[in-house]
């Protein structure tokens, strides 16, 4: 099982990148729009199960919670990512890295150059959302992370975005 403290994700970064890479920081970011499948997910296998055991509300609770898993769990994989993505911020650049495919994916989704990518970060509650825009090919991405104290791995989201900023305050 993968761990969240920012150590432990910097060093599973370093599994991917290798070690030569100097990793600044890294944080677990997920696909913005797997919000929109685990919401789908989790109301079909809350009324699936409700069909099924009747008005119990228990058991509806775990098929909110089975079928939103499952959502974004295939949802991620159709677009060629895990669930929980590591960003990893190096001197030079921003890797986005999947974790713990077991071989079903490829490792690295997507890497933008620091000096080149426009970023755009959202503040939702305790999450952010933050939208990187590749300037030389216009490919973008939108990932979100959480800032929540209940968050385990909030740290080194926190981390990762703050230097996000700086980024953009730089190149602003």
């Amino acid at each position: 099982m993968a761990k969240d403290s920012e150590s432990e994700i910097v060093a599973e970064a370093h599994q991917i990148l290798g070690d030569q890479e100097e990793i600044l920081a890294a944080g677990h970011f997920g696909l913005a729009n797997l919000i929109i499948a685990q919401i789908a997910g989790g109301t079909a296998g809350g009324i699936a199960t409700e069909s099924v055991t009747g008005s119990n509300s228990f058991s509806s609770a775990l098929g909110v919670g089975l079928g939103g898993l499952a959502a974004v769990k295939a949802s991620a994989e159709a677009q060629g990512v895990t669930m929980k993505m590591i960003v990893a911020i190096t001197p030079e650049k921003i890797h986005l890295l999947n974790r713990d495919t077991g071989g079903r994916l490829r490792s690295e989704v997507a890497t933008f150059r620091r000096d080149a990518v426009d970023i755009d970060i959202a503040n939702i509650g305790l999450s952010r959302h933050v939208t990187l825009t590749d300037r030389p090919t216009g490919h973008v991405v939108e990932l979100h992370g959480s800032v929540s104290w209940l968050s385990s791995q909030a740290k080194g989201d926190k981390i990762v975005l703050d230097l996000l900023a700086h980024d953009t305050a730089v190149s602003g």
